[in-house]
């Protein structure tokens, strides 16, 4: 996928990607949690992080467990979250977002297949970036 084939917000928000690859990067633990069916992902955001998502799959639901996080929001632009604050992530959304305090943001997903292994879990619920962004994440983890 190149920047060519994305909506002018997407390539956007790739664009913004690959610039912030360019800085040293937060160090953003990422918890699992399993039960039947059901995958949770939590990420812990230090304060003052600017960050980028993923593109999912498949929507899913997503909750703020604690802090303030502004995070755009397609049609309604810039909306400040806060503890408490349960979503919608709709499949194919890549949103940008700024930690004003620490963050803990879980997000939900149907796991029918019981996957457990965390490199099968991004491959079957995210869409791969464009290949630009792809570059830029391999040469950035050379320099560290």
């Amino acid at each position: 996928m190149s920047d060519t084939h994305l909506s002018t917000r997407d390539a956007e928000m790739y664009a913004l990607e690959r610039e912030m690859l360019k800085y040293p990067q937060a160090d953003v633990p990422v918890i699992s949690s399993f039960c039947r069916g059901l995958y949770a992902r939590t990420i812990v955001i230090p304060a003052n992080t600017l960050l980028v998502g993923a593109v999912h799959k498949e929507e899913s639901f997503f909750i703020v467990r604690q802090g303030i996080l502004k995070v755009t929001n397609g049609e309604l632009g810039t909306v400040e979250l806060g503890p408490g604050f349960m979503g919608i992530t709709k499949a194919g959304e890549k949103r940008a977002g700024f930690a004003v305090t620490e963050v803990v943001f879980t997000t939900f997903h149907a796991n029918p297949e019981e996957i457990r292994d965390e490199d099968k879990i991004w491959e079957a619920f995210t869409v791969p970036p464009p290949a630009e962004t792809i570059e830029q994440t391999k040469a950035t983890r050379c320099l560290s």
